[in-house]
């Protein structure tokens, strides 16, 4: 069996319709993620509506379907040159390609049975129509049979460990540069599967219980996370979270274990002027607005007008008013003449830390993509420093594991503004950052359960 999140598939007989739905939401939503660059997500949202289909395993299917063949594109890919010639497959038209990639993964990768692949088959023949299919069938049976664990013992090693965990090969080398070969594996293997899903409640911790008992009520079963209070891990759940009535009404926000931390450890007070940097669609300004029980003045500023859109939409759903929301580019001189006793930063980054939640990302990520981040990531902290007061505080975050945009980024921001001081923080629940930056933190997603990240907390002296 495996499983995404909490969502499984077995491997018995499936319903022909649930899984034809299945099958065409999937292919249509590869397309899309093909045509227009669209995350896992954004394409499964734009295909079910297209396509008109409501029933939510269908939906739980083909999610899965497009999480594990995206994530293991690269193998799924090299294992086609087995039986086709590249010009062939790239001539294929990508509703034939992405479902041939969807047949591997289910087959070889998730280890289906025989029956359940023949399942998978019979139902694109529906949905694609037998006609298409019938150059490939010849290749559908052969793959039935393919070793896949065989294929990959013959390979030199940087190969064969960019394909067995799904990564690009100059990653590997990156990651073995950066933190050593066997912390490197240990990573690289950890970005095969997505982190458990986690929930913050969104109520002081002396209501959090009826609230907590409302979400259980909807099939919702959670676990609080130790070290983190108002945190919760996602253990099961009936339907997806934003269909349940707790989560439309506001009781909780879905925020990952390594954003919680972030916000937790600027330690927001009551009354004080905060600056996030970046902030849509608005998980750190709804909990930092938490923090405060809704007393400080919080000035949300982002370069996208569509994402304020959906920021708006958290701030009536978390009936936040201290927030005030401003359309600017935060790499030019900011719009605000006031200082601030808090300023987040928390700027465009690779993402890299987030491959297992989201496994498009890293087919996207290059070196040029690495440089062209922390450029812009320098020009936000430079428009940063202006606005803390002394005595105030920087709290700069990334979701990326590269030294680059972290370690890198604040050892430069130190040398050149000694003003500022790097903070020991509180929680502290990760590893030590890298290049003796101990009072920075970092999580992993092997050794804590969520997105790879990086905290830095900063205290402006004069």
């Amino acid at each position: 069996m495996l499983s995404v999140g909490f969502y499984s598939l077995g491997n018995g007989a499936l319903s022909s319709r649930w899984l034809r739905d299945a099958v065409a939401i999937a292919v249509e939503a590869l397309s899309w993620m093909e045509l227009e660059g669209l995350s896992e997500r954004q394409a499964l949202t734009k295909t079910t509506r297209q396509l008109g289909i409501e029933n939510v395993d269908s939906m739980r299917t083909a999610f899965l379907m497009i999480m594990e063949t995206t994530r293991a594109l690269n193998l799924i890919d090299r294992i086609t040159t087995v039986f086709l010639a590249k010009n062939f497959l790239e001539d294929l038209d990508l509703g034939k390609r992405n479902f041939l990639r969807i047949f591997i993964w289910w087959a070889l990768l998730r280890q289906s049975s025989r029956r359940s692949s023949i399942d998978l088959l019979e139902a694109a023949r529906h949905v694609l129509g037998w006609r298409q299919l019938l150059d490939l069938e010849l290749t559908f049976g052969n793959i039935m049979n393919f070793d896949t664990r065989r294929f990959l013992q013959h390979m030199e090693d940087m190969e064969r460990i960019a394909l067995s965990t799904f990564n690009r090969e100059w990653f590997v080398a990156y990651c073995y540069r950066t933190f050593g070969r066997e912390f490197a594996l240990d990573y690289l293997r950890g970005t095969r599967s997505a982190p458990p899903n986690y929930l913050r409640i969104n109520a002081p911790k002396d209501a959090q219980q009826s609230l907590l008992e409302e979400i259980e009520s909807e099939g919702v079963k959670i676990v609080p996370v130790e070290e983190l209070d108002g945190l919760f891990r996602v253990i099961q759940t009936r339907k997806p979270l934003t269909l349940t009535r707790a989560y439309k009404t506001g009781l909780f926000s879905i925020q990952d274990k390594s954003s919680y931390l972030s916000t937790t450890v600027s330690n927001p007070k009551k009354h004080e002027t905060i600056l996030d940097l970046c902030a849509a669609p608005g998980g750190k300004t709804a909990h930092l607005a938490l923090h405060t029980q809704n007393s400080s003045k919080i000035c949300s500023i982002d370069i996208s007008r569509r994402r304020f859109e959906v920021w708006k939409r958290e701030m009536k759903r978390c009936k936040i008013s201290c927030a005030t929301p401003i359309v600017v580019d935060a790499r030019q001189n900011l719009p605000v003449k006031q200082i601030f006793d808090l300023v987040i930063v928390d700027p465009p980054c690779t993402n890299s830390g987030a491959f297992g939640k989201t496994p498009s990302l890293k087919w996207r990520l290059t070196s040029d993509a690495l440089e062209k981040f922390t450029k812009i990531q320098w020009q936000i902290i430079c428009s940063a420093i202006q606005a803390v007061k002394p005595g105030g505080r920087l709290i700069y975050s990334t979701c990326s594991v590269t030294v680059e945009e972290n370690e890198m980024q604040i050892e430069r921001l130190l040398r050149l503004n000694p003003e500022f001081s790097l903070e020991k923080q509180i929680p502290f629940i990760g590893q030590a950052g890298l290049r003796n930056l101990d009072y920075c933190q970092r999580l992993y997603p092997h050794l804590d359960g969520c997105n790879g990240y990086f905290v830095a907390s900063l205290t402006r002296k004069y």
